[in-house]
Formats: structure tokens, sequence, C-alpha cells
């Protein structure tokens, strides 16, 4: 995978955290094309996570791919047998390494990547 690739999720993937980070719905819906009943998911799982007040975020990119403990990358992008690329990502909370990890897939269409919301986990 090259490092062209892998940026260019992460910037998708850090541009949806940051619609996380507001909780707007309306954006989730409208930006990333998520039903109003996923957007309602979503909103409760970060309120299952963390407060309101706690700003989300991506480790820097800088960091991003580097393996840290255990291994594995804050941000790990990899290729899936169905073609689609695959992420998981760390959420920060002011900065810091939280519990949730969000789980994306990227795909390919007329040359730019397109994201696709999975879930929230542990």
């Amino acid at each position: 995978m090259t490092d062209s690739l892998r940026q260019q999720a992460y910037a998708q993937a850090a541009a949806f955290v940051r619609t996380l980070d507001r909780r707007d719905r309306v954006a989730l819906q409208r930006e990333w094309s998520l039903s109003p009943g996923v957007t309602e998911e979503i909103v409760e799982m970060l309120d299952s996570y963390f407060s309101a007040n706690q700003a989300l975020s991506l480790t820097p990119l800088a960091q991003a791919f580097v393996p840290g403990k255990g291994g594995r990358p804050a941000v790990d992008v990899y290729a899936t047998d169905a073609g689609p690329l695959g992420m998981e990502c760390l959420l920060l909370a002011d900065g810091k390494p939280g519990e949730a990890t969000l789980h994306l897939e990227m795909s390919g269409h007329d040359g730019a990547l397109r994201l696709h919301y999975h879930y929230i986990g542990s």
C-alpha cells in the first residue's frame, strides 16, 4: 500500500472524526450519507465513551502509522479480501488515547476514496 493512499485514507478519517466531534447529526447525514438511525446510534455510542466536552481526534499524521504498544499503529489501514481498504482508528479524547476504536472502510471511486462507516467499539 502506498503512502499516498494511506494519507488519503487518513485525511478522510480525520474529516469524519471532526464531524463526530461536533456530534452534528445533520452533517453526518448530509456529508457522509448516513441514515438518521445510524447517526443516532453513532451519537449514543460516542456519549457512552466520551463526555460531551471532550475533543475527539485522531493521532496526528506524523505518528498515526507508527506501531505503538502491542505493535499496532493508532491508525491501521489494511487491504481486505473484498477489495476496499479497512481502517481501525484509535479515537483520542483531548489528545489522549481513549478506549474506543473507529472502524471504517474506504473504497475507490473515480480515483478518489470514499469513506464508509462500520462501527465504534472497544
